[in-house]
């Protein structure tokens, strides 16, 4: 659910939004990296949420503690895209089916983002603070989401985003 393997809709938003600034981080500055990469993740996870009000502020905690210039969009659809195959049937002129067809990779449906995900999860009674629970008082169990769904991408060669950069050449006129 929402690109992490749960059936628990609270944790699968807190793993795939913790997930989201994780993927976001700057490589080269953010502790999050080398040996201790999944420790410091955990801990800022679980301190990112102590002071926080709702999930912007946890957002806006974690994205500090890991070093996050700005959070891509683009990264975050791709980590709760569905892992399903949409396909189109025609239909003959006598009413029978036609030819099945893959959509192309280059129709993009239409992705909601977490303030939507979790306004839809509020007639189920989780909110904000049901989320922010469970970063405060299960970080270990987000961080090994967060793991599996990383070992996932990698075996899948998913690069992480890195900054896109402009070269510039200075001449002297």
């Amino acid at each position: 659910m929402y690109g992490i393997e749960t059936e628990d809709k609270a944790t699968a938003l807190a793993s795939a939004l913790s997930y989201w600034v994780f993927r976001c981080r700057d490589k080269g500055k953010s502790p999050a990296m080398g040996l201790k990469t999944w420790e410091y993740f955990q801990s800022s996870i679980q301190n990112a949420a102590i002071p926080s009000r709702n999930i912007d502020d946890y957002i806006e905690n974690l994205a500090k503690k890991l070093i996050v210039a700005h959070l891509n969009p683009k990264e975050w659809t791709r980590i709760i895209a569905p892992k399903q195959v949409i396909l189109r049937a025609s239909v003959n002129d006598d009413g029978s089916m036609g030819d099945i067809q893959q959509i192309d990779s280059d129709q993009h449906l239409q992705w909601i983002g977490w303030q939507d995900i979790l306004n839809s999860l509020k007639p189920e009674g989780i909110g904000d603070r049901h989320i922010l629970n469970m970063c405060k008082a299960k970080p270990h169990v987000i961080t090994t989401f967060c793991r599996v769904r990383f070992e996932c991408d990698r075996a899948l060669n998913i690069p992480e985003e890195t900054e896109n950069t402009l070269d510039v050449e200075a001449n002297n006129a």
